[in-house]
């Protein structure tokens, strides 16, 4: 049993935690009564040093001192499915919710209400713990005045980037931290939904930007940024009608399509596509067979690509 706690209650939800692993690639795994044994997901680890318990859920990564070297099944789901705590939350309930150990009696354990948390605001004061810098994004082509213009901050002790999440008025909602040593995430405890917002929309509406690219990592919209080339991020594959709608209303009226060169990167595309073909001059750039991501461009090849974009045809679904 797994318990998620949510309005002041817990909740016993009976998860399936070996289903769950399932949906991911583990290397060298090996299942043992009650535990499952892999190498790191949060890093490159030569030989398994990672068990996670298969009735609890609990984990722990023998060969991390950082962050990720402990946690429960909601941290190790953050991660894998890029998404935060209060996210993962909610798609537990409501899998696994439903209680069916007496169909005469069937109830719903859960509470609908799930985002309890959509009004969270991070006041600059709980931020300012975070107001270092980290010479990681410099490495990566970020220019010092887009990382302060985002606030771009550093968590010394879990030596991780700290990237502000705003809402479109300019609000902090949330706190993405990515490790500088390894590919480990996690976010604010207590933050919103990033599904529900952009990263870097708040920059949109502040100047009336009415040209924008459209990527997937908050590193390749920064380095976009960087160059002169206004963008915005899912910060993960989702695009759902939240995010079309705030799209929508937004000023931009060109929107160049710029996510991951690879299937995930396709799939995005396809679904930006399907949601505001028709709405917005959809562009798309095109990359070159050697670049994963537009982070992957010298500065020279991101503006010939940000610069000779192609048009989207129009498809009909």
């Amino acid at each position: 049993m797994i318990t998620i706690k949510r309005n002041d209650m817990e909740h016993e939800l009976p998860v399936d935690v070996l289903e769950e692993l399932n949906f991911y690639d583990w290397n060298r795994a090996k299942l043992k009564t009650d535990e499952m044994v892999c190498c790191s997901p949060f890093r490159t680890d030569g030989s398994p040093s990672f068990s996670i318990n298969l009735t609890t859920g609990l984990w722990i990564d023998f060969g991390s001192a950082d962050f990720y070297s402990k946690g429960n099944l909601v941290t190790l789901l953050s991660f894998l499915r890029n998404e935060t705590p209060i996210e993962v939350e909610n798609y537990l309930l409501e899998k696994y919710g439903i209680d069916l150990s007496d169909v005469t009696k069937l109830s719903l354990n859960i509470d609908f209400n799930f985002e309890t948390k959509v009004d969270t605001i991070i006041s600059i004061d709980e931020y300012k713990q975070y107001a270092y810098r980290s010479p990681y994004l410099a490495g990566r082509g970020i220019s010092e005045k887009v990382q302060r213009a985002f606030k771009i901050g550093f968590d010394k002790k879990a030596k991780a980037v700290a990237f502000a999440w705003h809402d479109y008025k300019g609000n902090i909602i949330n706190v993405k931290f990515r490790s500088t040593k390894t590919k480990q995430f996690f976010y604010y405890p207590e933050g919103q939904a990033i599904a529900n917002h952009f990263y870097g929309m708040h920059f949109i509406y502040k100047l009336g930007i009415e040209k924008a690219f459209i990527v997937e990592s908050e590193i390749d919209a920064l380095y976009l940024w960087s160059h002169g080339f206004p963008a915005i991020a899912l910060g993960n594959s989702k695009f759902n009608d939240a995010r079309k709608q705030l799209l929508l209303r937004s000023p931009i009226k060109t929107l160049v399509i710029a996510s991951d060169n690879d299937q995930v990167g396709r799939e995005v595309r396809d679904k930006i596509v399907k949601a505001v073909v028709g709405y917005k001059d959809l562009h798309e750039i095109v990359f070159p067979d050697y670049a994963k991501d537009v982070n992957d461009l010298k500065p020279e090849q991101l503006k010939e690509v940000c610069t000779n974009t192609a048009q989207v045809p129009l498809t009909l679904w």
